[in-house]
């Protein structure tokens, strides 16, 4: 019988595909276990030289540690001489002066010791201040308000310096006013200036150092606080003796003034690391020495005060200080800006009777800078070391890559030739690749192409009798596995395609989207599919060409090779051979393959066709009957077989969800000079176009549109008007999208199952669909392409002879199982 013969035939077939994909196994296992050795082959020396590294990168680590804490300690080291040489120059500094003090007042006592000698007075100050450069000036006061100064001074505008003698004399009898009198001596000793000035106010007797003296502790050295000097505002400390005459009383007090701006310059010159410094406070915050500051400030009222901490510019001093307010003397380590900082703190009060601190600041890495160079230097050599060892192991395993790679690839390719081999023999064998009566005599070269090429669809192609059109007679696709066919191309909407295809041209584009001949078809055919490159191979029968195998896959492609492209060929070929032997002629075989419409027109079909078409109708049929009964088990379920009156079941109702996807672009105007809303030209547009195909349900629901066919018409007829309606309203979102210049942001589904159907609301009545086949319908949109349609097998079943569709997928419904969706392009 020939039904058996065919039936035979297909099962050596799916045998010869069962024995291919199982040699291609055993080829992918072979190359599976190259490839685990190539593998080790590469980590394993990279996991040495990452494990040297580690070592490496440790060792470093442990050295700076160590090497860091061994430094930091020996930094205290470091700090306590720094300390202790700062206050054994402070004590230098200060303590010789009240030597000299004493030995001045001695000098300076008359024989009977009631006076002071006034002649001495001025060459013993310069002698004083020439031998002993701390010393500012050397002062006396006397009881009656007179006062005689020797002094340094410094005048950078007449560019002199020198020793200045001042004298205050008693009150003249004219004015009242004491007399001044300023004499200037150059470096040499030598006179330049002598003149009488008037008095600034200046009173001995009401001066720090002239009123803490002590009668009765007549040896006792009195150390003024520090302050502002009265004539040149220069900060300093003043140390005084009380000259007492035989009677007892206070004849004089004599003193010397210390400018505290020798310390500043002392501490300036004080090397501690590289970056570190010293300054010296008391405790009530005033600086008294600081290498860079100005240790007197002037108020806004125009006072002198002393500079205090708060007022340094320099935040690392503050915070030190900081920390030696809330802690105490000793060793304070802080963080300031991501830098870490050493502090000390000691105090001076032991050594000159005064309650001053020394704080030294030095960054850590003054200390352990070299250490992290060392250590930087030594992990660079180590590193270098180790990229020779890692380029030397390159080369070495480099050859043995590459010919892994080789034996990959050729494993790889034997095994594309046995699977594409093995495809070309179950494929010659077949005996009606053509046969017209038989639509799934391709399906076995197809699903073959597609497998040993391993791209993700292989279709068959033929022209029809005028060239006119293109058609698709059978497409497999493996991600979706499954096969459809009627897919139709026109020659006005692809000019360049079918030239090059009646060219006998074999195509191999990357990319479609690109390319002159292939630009229309990959938007209209490739893209929605999720395929970007395509292999067209030319069938030609004695010299026409009358179709094409094409072979379509992913973007990710990188190249079609020439062994694909040869068995492409090769199968265009045996599709040719195959129908030259066929004894049909070139005519012949086209109008054996021509669409379903133009069969209709040109006589009935044949008897094993029209067989096949009552199976699909069988098989549709059980599939809604399937779905029907499902929906009504569950609603018996639920309602216990009871159902309002109102309520009625529809057993098989198609059913459109139109879905928006940007919210947006609704509500923007339509177009530049138009009042009117987007949303407001839909909906007329829609309501235009639902009256057009005589459609009786259609309602708007936020972001959707929901619409169906007459209950009481055919559910195949009802299909059909919602199938135009659907094709027009993607036209005219299309149309309005593209003008709006946004993306197609709108879905379109259909569906064809049962539904519940019932008159709802008090004041206004109105009819309302829900159910499976509306559920459906919304899943469909939402899970489609941007400005697609997407269809269900119901549907596609019902329409399958006069519209266009391409397999896009499975979709799973509960109680029935996995069934195929398709996209539905159009009118066949």
């Amino acid at each position: 019988m020939p039904g058996a013969s065919g039936g035979n035939k297909n099962k050596e077939g799916e045998s010869a595909l069962m024995a291919t994909a199982a040699h291609e196994l055993t080829a992918f296992e072979e190359a599976r276990a190259l490839a685990r050795r190539r593998r080790l082959r590469l980590w394993f020396p990279i996991g040495v030289v990452v494990v040297m590294l580690v070592a490496l990168v440790g060792i470093a680590i442990f050295d700076y540690r160590t090497m860091r804490a061994d430094t930091l300690a020996l930094s205290k080291g470091v700090i306590v001489n720094l300390q202790s040489r700062i206050e054994t120059e402070v004590v230098a500094y200060i303590e010789p002066i009240g030597d000299t003090i004493r030995l001045s007042r001695d000098l300076l006592s008359d024989k009977t010791l009631s006076d002071v000698r006034r002649d001495l007075v001025e060459p013993l100050g310069i002698g004083v201040l020439n031998n002993m450069p701390q010393l500012t000036s050397l002062i006396i006061g006397v009881p009656n308000g007179e006062f005689f100064m020797v002094r340094r001074y410094q005048d950078d505008k007449q560019q002199q310096r020198g020793l200045e003698v001042k004298t205050i004399s008693k009150a003249s009898e004219a004015d009242g006013k004491p007399v001044v009198r300023l004499v200037r001596r150059d470096a040499a000793g030598k006179v330049i200036s002598d003149q009488v000035v008037e008095w600034d106010g200046y009173d001995p007797r009401q001066r720090p150092w002239y009123q803490g003296v002590s009668h009765e502790e007549a040896d006792r050295l009195f150390w003024t606080d520090v302050y502002p000097f009265f004539t040149d505002r220069a900060a300093g400390i003043t140390g005084s003796l009380p000259f007492i005459n035989e009677a007892g009383e206070l004849a004089a007090v004599i003193g010397a003034d210390v400018k505290l701006e020798s310390l500043s310059r002392f501490l300036s010159d004080l090397k501690i690391g590289t970056t570190g410094f010293a300054f010296i406070v008391d405790k009530t915050d005033r600086v008294i020495a600081h290498p860079s500051a100005e240790l007197v400030k002037e108020t806004e009222a125009g006072e002198v005060r002393l500079t205090r901490v708060a007022d340094l510019a320099d935040p690392i001093a503050r915070r030190a200080y900081d920390r030696f307010r809330v802690e105490g003397h000793g060793r304070r380590d802080f963080e300031l800006n991501d830098r870490r900082y050493i502090s000390s703190v000691s105090s001076l009060k032991h050594l000159i009777d005064r309650d001053w601190s020394v704080i030294v600041v030095v960054p850590e890495d003054d200390f352990i800078g070299f250490v992290v160079e060392n250590v930087g230097k030594t992990l660079a050599m180590g590193l270098s070391v180790m990229l020779l060892a890692a380029f030397l192991a390159a080369l070495l395993i480099r050859q043995g890559l590459r010919t892994d790679r080789e034996a990959i690839r050729i494993l790889e390719r034997e095994a594309q030739l046995d699977a594409q081999s093995e495809a070309f023999g179950s494929t010659a064998v077949q005996s009606a690749i053509f046969d017209s009566g038989d639509e799934n005599s391709l399906a076995p070269v197809t699903e073959a192409v597609a497998r040993s090429s391993r791209v993700r669809r292989a279709s068959v192609w033929q022209f029809d009798s005028a060239h006119d059109e293109l058609r698709c007679l059978d497409c497999f696709d493996q991600e979706a596995e499954g096969h459809t066919h009627g897919n139709a191309l026109r020659r006005p909407d692809h000019q360049a395609l079918f030239d090059a295809i009646e060219q006998g041209v074999t195509l191999r584009e990357l990319d479609t989207s690109n390319a002159a001949a292939t630009t229309s078809v990959y938007s209209r055919y490739l893209d929605p599919m999720g395929c970007r490159a395509l292999l067209s191979a030319p069938v030609k029968v004695r010299g026409e060409v009358i179709g094409a195998l094409w072979l379509e896959d992913t973007g990710r492609r990188e190249r079609w090779s020439d062994q694909v492209a040869q068995f492409a060929l090769a199968m265009a070929n045996l599709l040719a051979i195959r129908q030259a032997t066929s004894g049909a002629t070139v005519s012949d075989s086209q109008r054996d393959m021509a669409s379903p419409v133009e069969k209709r027109q040109g006589g009935a079909l044949p008897a094993a066709a029209k067989a096949r078409r009552d199976e699909a109708v069988d098989i549709e049929t059980s599939l809604g009957a399937q779905r029907a009964a499902a929906f009504t088990a569950r609603l018996a379920q639920l309602a216990g077989e009871q159902r309002a009156a109102s309520a009625e079941v529809i057993d098989e109702l198609a059913v459109l969800s139109l879905h928006f996807t940007d919210a947006v672009v609704l509500a923007e105007p339509f177009g530049k000079s138009s009042d009117e809303s987007v949303v407001t030209y839909l909906i007329r547009e829609l309501e235009r176009a639902a009256a057009d195909h005589d459609l009786a349900y259609m309602k708007f629901l936020s972001d959707q549109v929901m619409a169906a066919a007459d209950p009481n018409d055919d559910p195949r007829t009802g299909a059909a008007k919602l199938a135009d309606f659907a094709l027009q309203v993607q036209t005219v979102c299309e149309r309005l999208f593209t003008e709006q210049q946004s993306p197609l942001a709108f879905c379109i589904g259909l569906d064809l199952g049962p539904v519940i159907g019932s008159v709802v609301g008090r004041e206004q009545r109105a009819f309302n669909l829900w159910g499976e086949a509306a559920q459906m319908a919304t899943d469909m949109a939402l899970t489609g392409l941007p400005g697609s349609i997407q269809a269900t097998e119901t549907v596609y079943r019902a329409l399958s002879d006069d519209y266009l569709f391409q397999l896009r997928g499975r979709h799973y419904l509960e109680n029935i199982g996995e069934f195929s969706t398709y996209l539905m392009s159009g009118r066949l």
